[in-house]
């Protein structure tokens, strides 16, 4: 085997030209997968992040009947109790409540859709940080009737700024419509556009006061100190307060959109690496059948004075085996090495600021990294598609017969 090895390796060089252009398009095309690969997991972890951190929380409490009909009186029952044993739980970071309602706002002369959030305000701030990321105006003033935040698109669409006041409307307890006059004290920015032309913050007490539901709420948002604690948390909390009209769910089973760009990401990440491997693998392919062409003659030889099929198999798969490993090999290195000066000077993606945002990315300098696990996956998907790829052109050379090669290039 040791002589196999030998000889496998000495036969890549024979053509070094041709071997090194191998070389050279496997780490480019690896080199490629790994940068991109790299942007997309940062992306991904990121908007994941930002949205745990500034909007969903790790866990949510609601009324299942709130999910399938968000009307403003589908409550969770009890839900002062709760929310006040979650708060002095000692794996919870911060907890807050809130309550939802689909509504509409118009200033002078302009309307909008809205989703009207209730909150509380020093608890909500602890929770999704609200109050930082306000750009203009002051957070949710109690000394202020009927404060409200708008985001910077929503206040661009209605034609307003901090003090203005605009008009809610919203569905009450009973179904009836609610209308009220509020006052914008603050702007924020959000790290998804949607959000930011749709969610409308306001007072909890000021909410559920218009909609005589006072002390009652829709969804109850914790954070987490640790997000390895999360399975096990989540387990007590359904242990605790589990009932019919309670329903307990971790931030994937409760928020659909990031679950979808989760699988999206996913699904593109698989099939940016598909596409590559099946480039390189043409390539290699190409190379080792007209390496087999030109050594016909030295293949008939070395069949006809005794080395069986099976070795001059071997020997084949191994030799592009070898090609593979030194191109991804080198891809890879090439990668690490542009990933960790990318990951220090960062990657401006500014021009595609508004359409990444819509997409819950917000950052417009990416830091990219990857884990080591990538890259041990990548090389056995490299080797994997080697030993597919060599598979024909060995075959090949045991369908030759050792004197019809011989003569044949006599």
């Amino acid at each position: 085997m040791k002589t196999l090895l030998k000889l496998a390796w000495r036969n890549i060089w024979r053509n070094r030209t041709r071997s090194l252009v191998v070389v050279v398009s496997l780490a480019i095309g690896i080199w490629a997968t790994v940068i991109i690969l790299a942007l997309s997991d940062t992306l991904h972890s990121e908007a994941l992040k930002d949205a745990i951190e500034y909007k969903y929380g790790h866990i949510q409490i609601q009324n299942p009947d709130f999910v399938k009909n968000e009307k403003l009186a589908l409550t969770i029952p009890d839900g002062e109790r709760i929310l006040g044993e979650i708060s002095r739980d000692k794996e919870v970071k911060a907890a807050t409540a809130r309550t939802e309602a689909y509504g509409i706002i118009a200033s002078a002369g302009y309307s909008s859709n809205i989703i009207l959030i209730g909150v509380l305000p020093g608890a909500e701030e602890k929770t999704t940080l609200l109050k930082s990321r306000l750009t203009s105006g002051d957070y949710l003033d109690p000394e202020v009737r009927n404060p409200i935040i708008l985001g910077e698109k929503l206040a661009q669409k209605l034609n307003v700024k901090t003090g203005n006041k605009v008009v809610l409307g919203f569905e009450g307890k009973g179904g009836e419509l609610i209308s009220s006059t509020f006052r914008i004290t603050g702007l924020y920015k959000a790290t998804q556009t949607r959000d930011e032309e749709m969610l409308v913050y306001a007072d909890l007490a000021d909410v559920t006061r218009l909609a005589g539901i006072e002390g009652q709420y829709n969804k109850i948002v914790i954070k987490l100190n640790d997000l390895d604690q999360l399975v096990p948390y989540l387990a007590s909390l359904k242990a605790r307060f589990g009932q019919p009209d309670v329903l307990i769910r971790d931030w994937r089973e409760a928020n659909a959109d990031l679950e979808l760009l989760s699988t999206w990401i996913d699904q593109m990440d698989l099939i940016v690496t598909i596409i590559v491997l099946i480039a390189l693998a043409f390539g290699i392919l190409n190379t080792m059948l007209m390496s087999i062409l030109e050594r016909y003659k030295e293949l008939g030889i070395l069949m006809a004075i005794g080395m069986n099929r099976l070795r001059v198999f071997t020997m084949i798969v191994v030799e592009t085996i070898y090609l593979s490993i030194l191109g991804g090999a080198v891809g890879m290195l090439i990668g690490f090495i542009t990933i960790s000066i990318l990951n220090y000077s960062g990657v401006n993606l500014s021009l595609f600021s508004d359409a990444l945002s819509g997409w819950g990315f917000s950052s417009d300098v990416v830091y990219p990294t990857l884990e080591p696990r990538v890259y041990v996956l990548i090389t056995v998907l490299v080797i994997i598609t080697a030993i597919v790829t060599s598979i024909y052109p060995a075959v090949k050379a045991l369908m030759l017969k050792p004197n019809e090669a011989i003569s044949k290039q006599n």
